[in-house]
Order: C-alpha cells, then sequence, then structure tokens
C-alpha cells in the first residue's frame, strides 16, 4: 500500500511513527497471507494503510489550501512518481515469473488482472470475477492490487471535493466530508448484509476509512499538554488493542468491513493523533516511541513495494509448488518479501521521487515551475504500455503456444447443482429454496436431507445415480460456502444463520428421519473441528433423525487439468494421483468429537491411500476443479460411502482405487 506519501506531516515534519505504524499494517497483511499461524485478522492491516494514506493526502493538501491554492495536476504527478514506478516494477517481474509459469487459463485471468492493475481498476475486475467458481483467490498473484485501486480511486475525488469546498468557502470545512464518511460506514453496514462482495471491494463502502484520516487531518490540533501523562499512555494502548486485537481475534465472521472495521480505524487514527504530542506536550507516549523505534521504521519505510511484492511471490511459490508452503518456506518467502521491498525502495521508489519537483515542505520558486508535462507523459506511456501487455495476454487466451500440448476439458457435474433454487448463492436467502424442485429423486417414501455447503453439492450427481440403495427421496439443502452448523456464522455469506435454522424446521415440519452434513470443514484457518457441530448432531437427533456426516473430502492445489499436464513432467509421480492440501487428520478429529451412534464417512479412507489421492481414472477426471467432484468422482464417492456404511452396516471394507 502507498499509504500517501514520505511519512511527512505538513506542521510537524517528518513523522518517523507513522512509519512505524505502516510496519505494523504491512507485516500484519504479510503474515497473514503467508499462512502464519495466530494472526486470522491480519487483514485489518489493508485498513490502517488506509487511515495513513487519508491522514497524510489530506494534510498536504490541507497546506497547500492555506498557502492560496491546491494544485491539482501537481498533486497528480507526486501520486504518478510515488506509486507508478515501483507497480511498473512489480507487474514487470511478476510477468516475466508468469510466463514462464502460468498455464494459459491461468495466464489469461493474470493478463486481465495485470490490466486492471495498471489502470486502477482491479477493485471492480475482482469484484465482477468473484463468482463462486472462478479462480481460487489463493492462485491470482495481484489480487491485493484492489486496494491500490480502491485509493487511487479515491484520490481522484479528494482534491477536487477539497478544492471546491475551499472556493466555496464552506464553514466547517469538515463538515462534508464527515457527511460523506458517515453515509459510506452507513453503506458499508448495509452491504455487508446485502451485497458482501461490493462490500469489500468498492470505493464506495471503503471510502470513510479513508476518510477518517481526511477528517484527522482537517481537525484542530487535539490539546495534548492538559492531557495527564497517565491518561496519554492509556490513550496509546488503546489505539495499539484496536489493532492488534482484530490482528489476532477477528475471523471471516467477523463482519467486515462495516462494524468490524471501527477498531482498527479508530486505533490508528488515535495513534496518529498521539504522534503530535511531542510538538504539543513535549512528549511522547509508549506506544509512539514504539512506533517510532528502529526497525518499525525501517520497515515502514519500504512498505509499499513490500505490500507489492509480498502477495506475487506467495502465489507463485505455490503454484510452482504444487503444495502449501512449509514453515521453513513461509520464513524464507517472508525474508525474501522484506530483500525485494528494501531493493525496490532504494533503486526504484527513492530514485523516482527524487525530482524538480518541489518539496512537500518548500514552496517552488515563482520563476521555477515544476515541470509536469515529462511526468504525466512517462506516467501514460508506462500505464498504456503494461495495459497492452495484459490486453495481448488475454486476447491470446494466455498465450497457448507456451504449452502447446495443454488441453482444458470441461468436466461434469457442477451443472446438477441447480443453481440458485437448490444451491443458493451469498445473496440469496432460504426462501428462494425451492423444496419440490430439489426433490431430487423420486420413487422412495421418505426423505433424506442433504445439508450443507458446495462440499455437500458436490455430491449430488452421485447421490442421484445411486437413488435405489438411498433410504429416502433425495432432498438437496446446499448453500455456497454455508458450512451445516448452527452457530455458524459468515460476513461473506450473510443469510448462512436463517438458512442452517431454517434446515430444523425442514426437519421438523417434514419428518425427515435421515440428514446427511457434509461440507468444507477444513476451511477454517486453523483447521480445528467447528466447535458447534457437535450442538447442532443433538439438535437433529433430537428432532428424531439419524445423523450421518461426510467429513472433509480431499483437495488438490490446482484444477485437474494443471495436475495432468504438470504430472508429464514429474516422473516419480504415479499417473492420475497428486500429493493433496487437506490434512486427512481433521477427520480422525472429526469422529472423534461427534457423540455416538452418529456415522461418520472419512472420504480419505474411502478414496485415497497414505500419501495420495486420484484425480483422475485413465482419461477421466473424478474433479472438476481442485475441490469439487464432478459427475465421476460423485458416482464414485457416493459407491464408496455406501460400502462403507452411509446409510448402515458396510457391505465391505472401502478400498482406495
Amino acid at each position: 500500500m502507498q499509504s500517501g506519501a514520505t511519512g511527512r506531516t505538513t506542521d510537524f515534519g517528518y513523522r518517523p511513527d507513522i512509519d512505524g505504524l505502516r510496519a505494523v499494517a504491512v507485516l500484519a497483511v504479510v503474515l497473514y497471507h503467508a499462512g502464519v499461524a495466530g494472526m486470522p485478522g491480519g487483514f485489518v492491516g489493508v485498513d490502517v494503510f488506509f487511515v495513513i494514506s487519508g491522514y497524510v493526502i489530506a494534510r498536504g493538501l490541507m497546506r497547500e489550501a492555506r498557502g492560496g491554492g491546491i494544485a491539482i495536476a501537481a498533486f497528480y504527478a507526486r501520486r504518478i512518481r510515488r506509486i507508478l514506478p515501483a507497480l511498473v516494477a512489480t507487474l514487470l517481474l511478476t510477468s516475466v515469473a508468469a510466463y514462464w509459469i502460468l498455464l494459459p487459463p491461468q495466464l489469461e485471468d493474470y493478463a486481465r488482472s495485470a490490466v486492471a492493475a495498471s489502470l486502477s481498476w482491479s477493485n471492480i475486475y475482482f469484484w465482477r470475477s468473484s463468482g463462486y467458481f472462478d479462480a481460487a483467490s489463493l492462485y491470482r498473484p495481484l489480487l491485493h492490487t484492489w486496494s491500490l485501486s480502491v485509493e487511487e480511486q479515491f484520490y481522484l475525488v479528494l482534491p477536487v471535493s477539497l478544492l471546491v469546498a475551499v472556493r466555496l468557502r464552506l464553514r466547517p470545512l469538515w463538515l462534508p466530508f464527515a457527511v460523506i464518511a458517515a453515509l459510506s460506514f452507513g453503506l458499508s453496514v448495509y452491504a455487508g448484509h446485502a451485497a458482501p462482495t461490493a462490500n469489500f471491494y468498492l470505493l464506495p463502502t471503503r471510502a470513510w476509512e479513508l476518510l477518517v484520516g481526511t477528517l484527522l487531518a482537517m481537525a484542530p490540533r487535539p490539546g495534548f499538554g492538559a492531557v495527564p501523562p497517565v491518561a496519554h499512555e492509556a490513550l496509546g494502548l488503546a489505539g495499539l488493542a484496536g489493532i492488534l486485537a482484530p490482528v489476532l481475534l477477528y475471523s471471516e465472521a467477523t463482519p467486515f468491513p462495516g462494524i468490524g472495521a471501527l477498531p482498527p480505524c479508530l486505533g490508528a487514527a488515535l495513534l496518529i493523533r498521539l504522534g503530535e504530542a511531542r510538538a504539543e506536550a513535549g512528549r511522547d507516549a509508549a506506544a509512539t516511541r514504539l512506533l517510532a523505534s528502529a526497525p518499525l521504521v525501517a520497515v515502514g519505510l519500504i512498505s509499499y513495494s513490500v505490500y507489492l511484492v509480498h502477495w506475487p511471490l506467495i502465489v507463485l511459490s505455490r503454484i510452482v509448488l504444487m503444495r502449501d508452503v512449509s514453515a521453513p518456506e513461509t520464513a524464507a518467502i517472508v525474508a525474501a518479501t522484506l530483500a525485494l521491498g528494501a531493493l525496490s525502495y532504494r533503486f526504484v521508489e527513492r530514485p523516482f521521487r527524487r525530482s524538480h519537483a518541489p518539496s512537500p515542505q518548500r514552496a517552488p520558486a515563482p520563476s521555477k515551475p515544476p515541470r509536469l508535462r515529462p511526468v504525466f507523459a512517462a506516467g501514460f506511456a508506462a500505464t498504456l504500455g503494461m495495459a497492452g501487455l495484459g490486453w495481448a495476454g488475454a486476447a491470446s487466451g494466455g498465450l497457448p503456444a507456451r504449452f502447446p500440448e495443454f488441453r482444458v476439458r470441461p468436466v461434469p457435474g457442477t451443472e446438477t447443482w441447480n443453481h440458485r433454487t437448490c444451491f443458493l448463492f451469498a445473496d440469496q436467502t432460504w426462501q428462494a429454496w425451492d423444496q419440490a424442485a430439489c426433490t431430487r429423486t423420486a420413487g422412495k417414501a421418505g426423505l433424506v436431507l442433504l445439508w450443507g455447503d458446495s462440499f455437500a453439492a458436490h455430491y449430488v450427481p452421485g447421490l442421484i445415480q445411486h437413488a435405489d440403495r438411498l433410504p429416502g427421496n433425495l432432498l438437496q439443502y446446499t448453500a455456497a460456502g454455508c458450512r451445516p452448523t448452527l452457530g455458524f456464522a459468515s460476513h461473506v455469506v450473510p443469510h448462512c444463520h436463517a438458512i442452517n435454522e431454517n434446515a430444523l424446521a425442514l426437519i421438523r415440519r417434514l419428518g425427515i428421519r435421515d440428514v446427511v452434513l457434509a461440507a468444507r470443514w477444513g476451511a477454517q484457518r486453523d483447521r480445528a473441528v467447528p466447535e458447534d457441530l457437535r450442538e447442532t448432531v443433538a439438535q437433529v437427533t433430537a428432532l428424531g433423525a439419524r445423523v450421518h456426516v461426510i467429513g472433509q473430502s480431499p483437495e488438490f492445489p490446482l484444477d485437474p487439468a494443471f495436475l495432468a499436464y504438470r504430472q508429464r513432467h514429474d516422473p516419480p509421480a504415479v499417473a492420475g494421483r497428486w500429493r493433496l492440501v487437506t490434512d486427512a487428520r481433521l477427520n480422525d478429529a472429526l469422529r472423534a468429537a461427534l457423540p455416538g451412534g452418529t456415522t461418520v464417512i472419512d472420504p480419505f479412507a474411502a478414496l485415497c491411500d497414505a500419501a495420495t489421492c486420484p484425480y483422475a481414472l485413465g482419461d477421466t477426471f473424478l474433479y472438476a476443479d481442485s475441490g469439487h467432484l464432478g459427475s465421476a468422482g460423485a458416482a464414485l464417492a457416493v459407491e464408496r460411502f455406501l460400502e462403507a456404511g452411509l446409510f448402515g452396516r458396510p457391505r465391505s471394507t472401502a478400498m482406495a482405487p
């Protein structure tokens, strides 16, 4: 994240504590993305960056306004010099690596995202392409540029808005910005339920975070001289807690950004304001001294470049290794991120920031106006060049001539899920579900309820194929990303809690006697067994239904087509099999956590051996993507589950194919 400019404010000189705050933010994001345990909320570092950026940029604009006017062209020239060189360097290096590493469909998606990143449009691109079956976010090297686009879009609006407010002599000047911030915050809270993906990616629901920093820059000096030292220290601790507590405690169930973003944003604002105390009260809080320490300042200075390079390194490492990275590899990636960030800062950022443009602390001499035309010309050329390269990669379909033997074959299966009727999407409530349409088989007296997320829905083709062996007609009740436990909540699937509560009503009303629970149980960052699963099983059992739990199913690092192609260049591998990215031990913990009498089926035991699992049988792919079974895979899995005793005594011992 660029976070404004160079850590300088207009009235108090260089602020090392702001660079230290940048370090806290970028380290939280990097360690979170690298998968370091114990930081499930590290994503809030982006929100801290937003506050810093709004503050630093607004301070510079306010200084100009007090000096007689806002030089819009000079502002954008500074933005170009500050942001574009490191971004272009990162895009170029990442594109070279992508050319050699990514297979055509992957490169096509990458190329489209490179165009969007070049044009500061990537937040909109990822919002529009974030459908349930799109490329997994873990394998999109430029996904992190969405936040840069949000900031750049904000910078298109802020200086012009401030200039208009100054010329209209609006008093108080901060009032219209406060109103916009309140409206943006309200929209974010509402969109958290109505449109969670848009809420995450788009400027209208993120603007209030940048405006927190903007309003802080517009506010009068706080008068810390009258604040007792004890209160001063307490405020510093509160500011740090506002950031660190979310880093340690937040999860995907936390409403976000909305209300959940308030603590880190307000914590960052409080720490920034406390940093001004030295000029007024002649003292620093311990929190300010910590942020101004040399190690944090050093990381903060390179934070923009670190943010740019960290995600491509993580993603491309996963793709090359075709598995999750180990702890030593994670440490190496973090170290490489810091090293590349330092090199980018030293040889790209700093040289381009040195120019004949005016210093942020000294007005230019009237006889030597800044030369802006070359800056805009260079910026336009660089942007057009990167966008053009991206367009070429996308238009060619990912440059397929690089891998002439590669072919993508559609794998049937997911089209049978009955999307938006029996398989609900994140924007749907349970009322969209239709009982008649979702009774998927006929000819039996009772009902078997299949309840869960997409990792339940992917068994539908197999259950239909083996309908004669089910104890009732199949009733499909599935929703994207919605784990079938009564306590589950997710800001990504805001209606999930109500969907799950309605499942109990269905069991009661329809007299259902067999309930199959299936989900991506390993989706949680800590891979722990959901605490509310046991209670859910107890409540379903209390209604007189038998509960059958299908455990975590195998997942692979990439789609089967990618695995098959790569496997031809990996002679030690057994054809059609690959190492997994999920831990088979999760199903042992699942079984141990459930009460006696609950049927628990372990897909790993049914389908895999100790080291690998099949993604194909001969020329037939079993998986539609890296984790969801296709029709052939579902048929095989359900047959094995039935043999293992899904609805009764096992017929035989399940053997891996």
